[in-house]
């Protein structure tokens, strides 16, 4: 049996002391920061992990993910990028020759696989790393030339769900042999699929298909009208209590149909080849027509493929089902999840995933206050008719508390990021995020202030379609009564602790992530948060506390609703509309109506826009450009303006 140490000469594995050395050098002499024992003693920790997870995965002995909670600030991506780099200079002997080992990092957005290419190659002195994605001109078949590749968490996915693909091949071949570590830098958002119908997008669906259509594919449209017929059965018979019911497991749609089985693919390509009428669906363009059948269609051939329960949210009866992308085979990898102790999904991959222990200490955040008030109401359902007097009154506030001269992240819904920069804000500096992209950003970094205005809450079909993926399916009375492993209401749970990780990750965009001192401490920091006034906020709160050791919480003041207060706009509505449409789905339109509601213009407002849109050389013109939005000018009687974000090849 190989050795540890012969291993270390055939496959030329970073000592982890070595790693230890080289980021104790990088942080103090390159990001000028101090160092601590219980910092290096977490970048040892990182070392082993690395180490081991290689050995394992020549050995094949352990395929379980493992799983590091380096507190944010404490060097987790740096020390990836580091060991990589290392690594990569491993890879070649005196002569040349390449030793087998090689790299892929995961992370979740195009401009940080970018970012994380480039700082690889600076480390190494040499052009060993590249990033591929759907905007690089990096070829396909040319990226194993390069000891580590870097990807984002949804190329990962798409190429982990199937091992036998030629994607994935790509990913983890390359010329000096496997890619035999992989690290994901933050937990992966996207490893379970969700899909689902309505009785209203059924029904509208089946009103869009003509008859010669489905004169064609009688089958497929048979399945469509098995599922709508399925869905009022369940309407119908629903007692108002919002119980959830599962409608068939693996295999069994066409029994519980009464439909035989049919592959939606000819129909969905024969659906995209018909011209909608406009006037099918007021306010609504032909590409949203589109969108919403090709999204219906999709989602009808996963439930007739898998499972399906049936729920109602409020007035919306929908079947649901759910599935795991990334494929158990997957060989072990290590995660970087500075929220782990917080995120649910670690305990439902169970055996398939280690979380490993990490030495205490390397962070503290009693430099850091958390203002807290509490209240009913801070989901966006209820934000969608009040947010604008909300924010008003939060402006307000915060004016008085700080002053004007500090600088404000703030992170809301995303359906209300263009509503918050409409307003003039009283700070030196001001930048806009929302929940689902903000982990793992440095945008804000050198931000004093985090306000966090706006929860982000999840219905109850998001949390039984990740347990039922990760767990598998459950009966009527799990519905009923979710328990698992002594929790008495696991869904609860799952969306109490979520919440929590978005928020933990949202309050570290600021500077508190930056150490400053021995302690692990930072600057002076301030955090305003609205919490839920239940058992929730108060679970969140200990969760806060629990990652970040030694916060002062504090209570604040602050009342959501109340008298009005008028506060001015921003004059200029370009940077809301650009927010906007950066926010709006690839292949979605939204008409000038509707981003005259959205943006509160006045009708010389929109008409000082429309000028702007017409005028292709205009830098707010180009903008739109860059986002791959398409102005349309309506022509004729009636005939509608809009901007349409392109679909993504």
């Amino acid at each position: 049996m190989t050795t540890v140490i012969g291993m270390h000469e055939q496959y030329a594995l970073v000592p982890p002391l070595e790693f230890v050395s080289a980021m104790t050098d990088h942080w103090t002499q390159t990001l000028r920061m101090p160092s601590s024992s219980p910092l290096r003693s977490l970048w040892q920790k990182m070392g082993n992990v690395f180490e081991r997870t290689i050995i394992d995965n020549i050995s094949e002995c352990d395929a379980r993910w493992k799983v590091l909670q380096p507190p944010t600030g404490s060097g987790k991506t740096q020390g990836a990028c580091l060991y990589s780099a290392m690594q990569a200079k491993r890879n070649r002997d005196a002569l040349g020759n390449l030793k087998p080992e090689g790299v892929l990092l995961v992370t979740r957005l195009i401009k940080q696989a970018d970012d994380l290419a480039a700082q690889v190659n600076v480390m190494a002195g040499a052009n060993v790393a590249v990033a591929h994605h759907s905007k690089s001109e990096t070829d396909a078949d040319d990226i194993g030339r390069y000891d580590v590749l870097v990807v984002t968490h949804q190329a990962f996915v798409n190429a982990a769900e199937t091992l036998a693909g030629a994607s994935w091949s790509r990913l983890v071949q390359w010329k000096g042999g496997h890619r035999l570590l992989t690290i994901v830098d933050e937990a992966l958002a996207n490893v379970v699929e969700e899909n689902k119908v309505t009785l209203e997008s059924l029904q509208f669906v089946l009103g869009c298909v003509p008859f010669d259509v489905a004169q064609a594919f009688p089958d497929q449209v048979r399945l469509v009208e098995a599922l709508k017929d399925a869905l009022v059965q369940q309407a119908q018979s629903d007692t108002n209590d919002g119980t959830a019911k599962l409608m068939w497991r693996d295999g069994g749609a066409s029994e519980v149909l009464n439909a035989a089985p049919a592959a939606m693919k000819p129909l969905r390509e024969a659906m995209r080849k018909v011209k909608y009428d406009r006037r099918i669906r007021e306010g609504n363009t032909k590409r949203n027509i589109a969108k919403l059948v090709e999204d219906t269609l999709a989602s009808v051939q996963a439930l007739a493929d898998r499972w399906a329960y049936y729920t109602r949210i409020g007035k919306d009866h929908s079947l649901n089902s759910s599935t795991l992308t990334v494929s158990y085979a997957v060989p072990g990898a290590v995660v970087l999840d500075a929220t782990a102790s917080q995120n649910f999904l670690w305990e439902l991959f169970q055996g398939r995933a280690q979380i490993e222990p990490v030495c205490a200490g390397a962070r503290n955040y009693r430099n850091v206050t958390l203002h807290v008030a509490r209240a009913k109401g801070v989901g966006k359902t209820t934000m969608e008719k009040t947010f604008a007097a909300r924010y008003a009154r939060l402006l307000e506030a915060l004016e008085a508390q700080l002053g004007s001269d500090r600088s404000v992240f703030v992170c809301v819904h995303k359906d209300y990021e263009h509503s918050a920069e409409r307003f003039k804000h009283p700070f030196k500096r001001v930048g806009f995020g929302h929940w689902g992209a903000v982990d793992g950003r440095n945008d804000w970094k050198d931000y004093d202030t985090a306000v966090l205005f706006g929860l982000p809450y999840r219905d109850l079909i998001w949390p039984t379609n990740v347990f039922f993926a990760l767990q598998g399916v459950q009966d009527d009375v799990w519905l009923k009564t979710p328990t698992w492993k002594g929790y008495t209401n696991v869904r609860r749970l799952m969306q109490q602790r979520q919440m929590s990780v978005e928020i933990i990750q949202a309050i570290n965009r600021i500077r508190c992530r930056k150490v400053v001192d021995e302690d692990g401490g930072c600057d002076p920091a301030d955090v305003f948060i609205v919490l839920p006034a239940d058992s929730m906020g108060d679970a969140i709160l200990t969760d806060i506390k629990a990652d970040m050791p030694d916060i002062e919480v504090v209570p604040w003041s602050f009342e959501m609703d109340g008298p009005k207060v008028r506060r001015p706009r921003e004059g200029s509505s370009h940077q809301p509309l650009l927010t906007l449409m950066r926010n709006t789905e690839p292949g979605e339109s939204v008409p000038l109506s509707t981003i005259q509601r959205e943006l509160a213009l006045k009708p010389a407002g929109l008409s000082k826009l429309r000028e702007v849109l017409r005028n292709d050389t205009h830098a707010t013109s180009k903008a739109l450009v860059e986002l791959g939005v398409k102005y349309v000018s309506g022509r004729g009687p009636g005939a509608k303006s809009f901007l349409v974000k392109q679909q993504v090849a």
